[in-house]
């Protein structure tokens, strides 16, 4: 699947009513669909428990995107951190197409984007003053992509962690690989900066 022929994404964190009701951190789901419902894909996590319940948000995980025939499309991996997250991305060859990794900054919420071979591609940066907004840019500073985080209602907000993003992707300057790059963002923002909220 191409996801660069999308120019707007919404990843819809699934609400897991045993956590809304325990507090007990369970594994993560995700619905990939266009704006007007289409369901494109469905993302789910793979950890273990007790990783979840004593190492929270730095925990180990992967991350499996599938399509309707359950076919997988990509991976997003990473293994247990201190302090800056380091996501590894693989297609459904199991080929590695480029890692997102998080980067000390005052000023801002910084990620870099990281092509096969470790070769710095794009950044995303989110302003402290809109922090529900990350910008994509590429080497050249034209922003290509950008997440944002929605407003769930008061429901889900306060009751849940279960969160909404409207990706934006520009597909006259992704391509494919690129554009998976930028779908596997919004889940390293959810994880990262508004997962236990």
């Amino acid at each position: 699947m191409d996801l660069s022929k999308h120019q707007e994404l919404i990843v819809k964190q699934e609400m897991e009513h045993l956590e809304a009701f325990t507090g007990l951190e369970t594994q993560n789901r995700y619905s990939v669909s266009t704006p007007d419902g289409n369901p494109l894909l469905y993302a789910y996590e793979e950890s273990g428990f007790f990783s979840r319940i004593f190492l929270k948000k730095n925990r180990p995980l992967s991350i499996h995107v599938i399509d309707n025939n359950k076919d997988r499309i990509l991976t997003a991996s990473r293994s247990f951190f201190l302090f800056f997250s380091h996501l590894d991305i693989q297609d459904e060859t199991g080929h590695k197409i480029g890692s997102l990794r998080r980067r000390f900054s005052i000023l801002n919420r910084r990620f870099e984007f990281e092509d096969s071979t470790g070769k710095i591609i794009a950044e995303m940066r989110g302003p402290l003053l809109r922090p529900n907004t990350f910008m994509i840019y590429n080497k050249k500073e034209e922003e290509i992509g950008r997440v944002t985080k929605q407003w769930s209602g008061i429901g889900r907000e306060v009751f849940s962690d279960a969160d909404t993003f409207n990706v934006q992707i520009d597909s006259n300057k992704t391509n494919r690989d690129f554009a998976m790059l930028i779908l596997a963002s919004s889940i390293a923002v959810d994880l990262d900066f508004f997962e236990g909220e």
